[in-house]
This record gives structure tokens, sequence and C-alpha cells, in this order.
């Protein structure tokens, strides 16, 4: 028998999943070559996003039995969405104040926050406008309240706000997944005042220790989750910081990769969440090893796993409306609350759906988007060669400038694409 929170499923369920990334029209998944990407760390985007699906799995079938959407009492599908979140928090921070830290070229924050913008909000549109659709679909949004259309604009700024729904006649139809996106943006928007803190050798490495001292403290005391994200961010910063030094640990990448494991593995035996000062630390931890050269035995840089962390926004964000559009089919969805092991099944037909739209939405509204993006900036003069081109008395002219990640040569900074 197949209980609902046995842990094999997930297992199974991803290798399943696994040689979908093998399929030809996935070799045109990417947005370019970057010298400052992480090759472990683009396979691990996709894993992580696929284990914030699996917890919401669970929860799902929790909300079909009874409409509620809960933590899962268990005690592996529990915090396996938080470690994935935790980690992509930390993948963020690590990214972008590595760039900064890394700078030798003018940048203006402007022309990051627009890529960004271009490189996110594409598909958080088409996501929650298809989300917006249904509710309007099922006619029970309120058009009297001026409240509907406050909510639809902000819906729409590219996930600065989140989402929030029109109504309450559809229960997170986008999974309840969109609230990780306005704290992106704030780390994005506080750019330009870490960038002073990274010119410095001392400053460098004392604000990312200083904000995850805080972060741990606050925590420790009961504070707002919020400071819990912050140590994340701040241990993001952190390993980059620690790797622009040469600080890494010299093993071997198998010795780092069973460390790497096993302080994973640590989280779930230990803890019952991932949202505190421990798990935190071990997050961080296990991502500096990954930093450092762990691969997970040769499965992060797999260019299968590879090709899955290319879709890991889409796997992120589209996950509630493949549920959605699987469990809307009454034969199925019959099925599927049977017995654990049919879930499972139709649960895993679900996540097949979910990585093909993946792929479909990557290569129609991502990469155009990214695209569109690289084109505004240059026609609005925030390209990266005027960033080349900035003389240093004007870098010191205008002081939100900072020196970013050079290029071999200028028509290769040009053509590099930010995700």
């Amino acid at each position: 028998m197949v209980g609902l929170y046995d842990i094999w499923p997930a297992f199974v369920v991803v290798a399943l999943l696994w040689p979908l990334a093998g399929m030809p029209l996935f070799q045109r998944v990417g947005f370019g070559s970057n010298s400052s990407r992480v090759r472990a760390i683009d396979g691990m985007r996709g894993y992580l996003a696929l284990a914030v699906v699996l917890h919401h799995a669970v929860i799902y079938h929790e909300m079909l039995v009874t409409g509620a959407w809960k933590y899962p009492p268990s005690a592996f599908y529990g915090p396996l969405g938080q470690v994935g979140v935790s980690l992509f928090f930390i993948i963020s921070a690590y990214l972008f104040w590595g760039k900064l830290l890394s700078a030798k070229s003018p940048v203006e924050f402007p022309t990051l926050l627009l890529k960004r913008a271009f490189r996110i909000g594409p598909l958080y549109v088409v996501a929650v406008g298809t989300a917006m659709a249904l509710e309007v679909a099922d006619g029970a949004i309120d058009y009297s309240a001026f409240a509907t259309y406050e909510r639809a604009f902000f819906n729409l700024l590219f996930g600065v706000f989140g989402y929030v729904p029109l109504s309450s006649s559809r229960i997170c139809v986008l999974a309840c997944v969109t609230w990780t996106l306005p704290y992106e943006w704030l780390f994005y928007f506080s750019l330009p005042i870490a960038a002073i803190f990274s010119r410095h050798p001392v400053a460098r490495i004392g604000l990312p220790v200083v904000l995850l001292a805080f972060s741990i403290l606050m925590s420790v005391n009961g504070g707002s989750p919020a400071y819990g994200y912050l140590g994340l961010f701040a241990g993001g910063m952190l390993c980059a910081t620690l790797e622009a030094h040469g600080l890494l640990v010299k093993w071997h990448r198998h010795a780092l990769s069973a460390v790497a494991l096993a302080m994973l593995v640590g989280i779930f035996v230990i803890y019952k969440t991932a949202y505190a000062p421990g798990p935190m630390l071990l997050c961080i931890a296990t991502f500096f090893l990954v930093v450092t050269g762990a691969d997970f035995f040769g499965l992060l840089t797999a260019s299968r796993s590879v090709r899955l962390g290319e879709i890991s926004f889409g796997i992120y964000l589209l996950q509630g409306l493949a549920f959605v559009s699987t469990f809307s089919i009454a034969p199925l969805r019959a099925f599927a609350m049977d017995n654990a092991a049919q879930y499972w099944l139709v649960m895993l037909i679900a996540m097949v759906l979910l990585v093909l739209m993946a792929l479909v939405a990557h290569l129609v509204v991502e990469k155009p988007g990214v695209s569109l993006g690289n084109r505004l900036a240059a026609v609005l003069r925030l390209s990266t060669q005027r960033e080349v081109r900035e003389t240093t008395a004007a870098d010191a002219g205008q002081p939100w400038r900072i020196r970013d990640v050079s290029q071999d040569s200028l028509q290769a900074a040009h053509n590099a694409q930010e995700r």
C-alpha cells in the first residue's frame, strides 16, 4: 500500500520526469552563455522547483478533500518546499551580490532592474492573467467594487506585490507561490545601497555577516518570518564574498557532495520547519559547498538537470495551473481521490504536463521577454555598451553606478543576457 506522505513516491516521480529533459526540444532552452554562472547552480534550480511542487502536491490533496490550503503534517513534504524556497533566495543573493563584488566596468541599476523585469514579468503576467481569467469565468467577482480593479492592477506589476485573488471562488489557483517574488524585488531594489558596501574589503564581508547575525537574533526571539528570509539573502551574499576572496573548501567534489547531502538530510531529520536558524544555516552551508564544487555526484551538472534548471521559473510559477488543469477533469479527479497510489499516479501526469507547460512558456514567453528587455535597454541608452564606455569621471558624478562583470569584448558584453 502507498501512503500519501510516503517518501519514495516523490523520488519515483522526479526520476520519471528526468528523461523528459532529454527531448530534442529541450536543447533550445537557455539564455546564452554567461561565464559568471555556475553550472551546478543551474542544475540545482530545477530540483528546487520540483521540491516546491511536491510540497504543494500533498497540500493540494488536502485542499481537494477539505477545501483548506494548509501546511502538510509530514516531516518530509512539509520542510521540502521550504528548503526549495530557502535555496532559491540564497541563489538570488549569491548571483547579484557576486556581480557587485566582481564589477570592473560601469553598470546602471536601471538597466539591471529593467532586464530583471523582462526576465520575470512576461511569464508572471501570463500566469496571473490566466488565474484572473479563471476567476472571471467562475462569475464570482464583484465588479462594482473598486478593490477588484485595484487588485487586478497590482497583480500585474511583475510580482512586486504578489498575487491576490479577485474573489474567494478559487483557492490558490497559482499554488500560493507568488508570495516569494516581493521579497526578491525588495532585494533587487536594495542593491544600490548594498553596492556601497561591496567596494570595501572589510564591509563586503561585514555586511552579510551582520545581516545574518541580526536575522538569527530576531528569529530566535520570535520575530517575523521576514527576518529569516533576510538571513537567507545574507547567506547567499556571504557565499559570494567567500568565493570572491578564494575562501573555498579544497576537497574532492565527491567528498563535498557527501557532506552537502548529509546536511540536507539533517534538515529533515532534526527540524520540523526549514524557516528557523538551524536549517537556515544548513541550507547556506549546503549551497556554499555547491559553490565550492559539490555536484551531488554529477547529478547537478548533468545536461538534463541544467535544462530543467533553465525552465525552473516556469515549473515554479505554473504548478497551480497544471494542478487545476489536471484535476478539473472529473473522471481523473475521482480516480485520483480513490486512494493514495492513484493520487500519485495522477500527480505524475500533472507534473509531466507542468514540465511541458514550463518548456513551452520558456520558449514562447521567457526567451522573447529577455530579448525584448535587452533591446529596450539599448533603445533607452541603458545598454551594456554605454556601461562599458562610461568614464571614471562620469561614474564619480553618479554615485549609483557600480562596476559590473567584465567581458572579453564589448560585443560579448552586449550579447550576454542576464537571467
